[in-house]
């Protein structure tokens, strides 16, 4: 009997060890499966984190931001409201042909704007950035943005020094530094300008307007309309003639 009973015990007290070895590896089981799910979870905090994060340095660079001193239609304008003639001008300045059609007419636009007959409302737009391989096209007009919000009357000689200075197309451009540069001379402030280039500040706005010339039906650059008709010849006395011809109709 005895040794009966010692057997039962034996049995009894290996069942006992047996449930709580296996109480001890479901504990542990357990905790695994809980860290594991609180990892995962850290994990996905950590990267929507990330994720905002990169969002936020996105959006204060490139941007929401407009250039302050703009016209209708993100105009930038040179001569009165109360000209009764309008002449918008669709300018790339990666666009050799605008480069033609400035250099023809500059000196006539500048007259007729301050003879309070004709309003000038330049809009560049960013169409050629596969002219260049710097997405050329996009700087340019990003460094003219700057200059136009902080220092506006500098804007048309930047405009004239671009197209004169214009690069070759398939080049890499003018550099960030040229641009900076020019802007310089013609008369904005260096540091303005600098942080506005290499942050591309207005980049998100070259591309808004560039966007919104080809919902406007804009294809080519140049083009330029004289209250509200798009030229067909772009030399000097096309344009006087246009001019003149919108003038007589609106006395």
């Amino acid at each position: 009997m005895a040794s009966g009973s010692s057997t039962r015990d034996a049995r009894q007290a290996k069942a006992v060890q047996m449930r709580a070895a296996a109480a001890k590896a479901e504990a542990r089981r357990r905790t695994l499966v809980v860290g594991s799910v609180v990892l995962v979870v850290v994990l996905a905090i950590v990267g929507v984190f990330v994720v905002v994060q990169a969002a936020n340095r996105d959006s204060s660079t490139s941007s929401a931001a407009d250039p302050a001193n703009l016209g209708g239609d993100n105009s930038i304008v040179q001569g009165k409201d109360t000209a009764p003639v309008k002449v918008v001008i669709y300018e790339d300045f990666q666009c050799p042909y605008c480069a033609q059609f400035e250099a023809a007419n500059r000196e006539q636009l500048v007259q007729m704007a301050k003879d309070g007959d004709v309003q000038v409302q330049y809009r560049p737009i960013a169409f050629l950035d596969r002219a260049s391989t710097t997405n050329y096209s996009t700087r340019s007009l990003n460094a003219v943005a700057a200059v136009v919000n902080s220092s506006p009357d500098a804007f048309l000689e930047f405009h004239n020094l671009l197209f004169e200075n214009q690069p070759e197309e398939g080049s890499a451009g003018l550099s960030d530094e040229q641009l900076v540069a020019y802007a310089v001379q013609a008369g904005a402030d260096e540091a303005t300008i600098k942080k506005a280039v290499d942050d591309q500040t207005y980049k998100g706005w070259t591309e808004r307007v560039t966007e919104a010339s080809s919902k406007a039906g804009i294809s080519g650059t140049p083009t330029v309309k004289v209250n509200g008709t798009a030229l067909e010849n772009l030399d000097a006395a096309s344009l006087k003639k246009a001019v003149d011809t919108a003038l007589a109709a609106a006395q």
